[in-house]
């Protein structure tokens, strides 16, 4: 399925990992808002709630840890994967569940092999970068990079520096208008309208339609 305007949108979805509400706790108190006990159950059902199992959903990464995968498993729709830097090793097993994904940069716009070309003129070991992962698309008027990682705003000791520096320059090659990511959870890298935060915590934990966070431009 091709992403459209009726393709929903969510990063960060850490299913399985406790821990997360201690730095994100906004998770609680949206949980404990709705009188939920649990803020995975809360992320399942407003997942089913909005999608249906003909729907297309793309996550941007973190999708679960450790035990996590039996409220993957309860997720609608057909899902599509960016993988992130909480994904390595686990996402062959959102393959086995049905979930697309592919480790590497798609660009699905007409200067594609152009792209490609100052890209690895300029990074020589690139193909062996498992983090370096992301889709470039035209729709709507716009030229969007979804990606796991922000491109804008790394700090000098960020551990993904280098991989982020690829992901802005593939956004610059290919002349994009905007940045979808994830990553940052509640926290904005940046307050221009071309850097888009849809981890979770920034969606009431809840998936939005790609259409929906065009609306807001």
């Amino acid at each position: 399925m091709k992403i459209s305007l009726d393709t929903y949108i969510l990063s960060d979805t850490h299913f399985g990992q406790d821990s997360i509400v201690k730095r994100e706790y906004i998770r609680k108190t949206i949980t404990n808002n709705l009188n939920y006990k649990n803020h995975f159950n809360l992320l399942v059902d407003n997942w089913n709630a909005k999608i249906k199992n003909d729907d297309l959903v793309l996550h941007l990464g973190d999708v679960y840890f450790k035990d996590g995968i039996k409220y993957v498993k309860r997720l609608n729709g057909n899902k599509r994967l960016i993988i992130g830097n909480n994904d390595i090793n686990k996402f062959n097993k959102l393959i086995a569940l049905g979930w697309k994904t592919k480790n590497k940069v798609i660009l699905k716009i007409p200067q594609k092999d152009k792209i490609r070309e100052k890209i690895n003129k300029k990074y020589k070991d690139i193909k062996n970068k498992i983090f370096l992962n992301g889709l470039i698309i035209d729709i709507a008027g716009h030229r969007i990079l979804f990606s796991h990682f922000p491109v804008f705003d790394r700090k000098k000791n960020d551990r993904y520096s280098y991989i982020r520096d690829i992901l802005y320059d593939y956004y610059r090659f290919s002349e994009c208008s905007l940045n979808i990511h994830g990553h940052t959870h509640s926290k904005d890298v940046i307050k221009e309208k071309f850097c888009i935060n849809v981890s979770c915590e920034k969606t009431m934990l809840s998936p939005i339609k790609l259409r929906s966070i065009l609306n807001y431009i």
